[in-house]
């Protein structure tokens, strides 16, 4: 059942995600279309104004005047992705914030650690705001670990030492996001990429 809501609110998450990205690159790819319509056009103007004076010297003018405005529009197009970037993932950790101070969240932890085997020994490290679930979540574990506040738990979720075998198990909420930013940065370039070769 909280595996459901945690896939449901996953799933939810990652639709936003997906509809933000889609939005961000056509507002991008738009942005990009009109820069570069401005510049060509401005350039155009410049060329046939100085066409009489010097073809040669005018053309080489234009070309390093559409090379600049198109250098100029990506570097806007990246900034304004990184901006965007920013924002959709500090929202995201707005929901993740919201969504630790419901009960589903304590009952998460609790699930996690109940499906985990080998525990016996093993330390659990939460974040130190989550230390008011270390009862709990020990004893989902059949009280068979120990739970310790680590400081680099910043979103939630768990981190699990199993030290006798030099294992750790990372079901923290910071590794799912660097793993979604990652990705997302990894689509949002491949579109990029795209949008240059065509």
């Amino acid at each position: 059942m909280e595996k459901d809501r945690l896939d449901r609110f996953i799933s939810a998450v990652s639709t936003a995600a997906d509809k933000q990205v889609n939005d961000i690159l056509s507002e991008a790819e738009q942005e990009r279309n009109d820069i570069l319509f401005a510049a060509r056009e401005h350039a155009e103007e410049e060329g046939k104004r100085h066409l009489s004076d010097n073809m040669k010297m005018t053309s080489g003018k234009c070309v390093r005047m559409i090379s600049k405005a198109e250098l100029e529009m990506k570097k806007e197009v990246l900034l304004c992705r990184e901006r965007l970037t920013a924002e959709l993932f500090g929202k995201i950790q707005d929901r993740i914030a919201e969504y630790r101070r419901t009960p589903e969240y304590e009952d998460k932890l609790c699930s996690i650690i109940s499906e985990e085997s080998d525990l016996e020994g093993a330390r659990v490290l939460l974040s130190p705001e989550d230390m008011h679930l270390s009862e709990a979540v020990a004893a989902a574990s059949g009280n068979k670990v120990t739970v310790a506040a680590d400081d680099s738990v910043k979103l939630g979720g768990m981190l699990i030492l199993r030290t006798e075998k030099g294992t750790v198990t990372d079901r923290t909420f910071d590794c799912s996001l660097k793993e979604q930013q990652s990705i997302f940065a990894a689509g949002n370039l491949l579109s990029a990429q795209e949008g240059e070769a065509q």
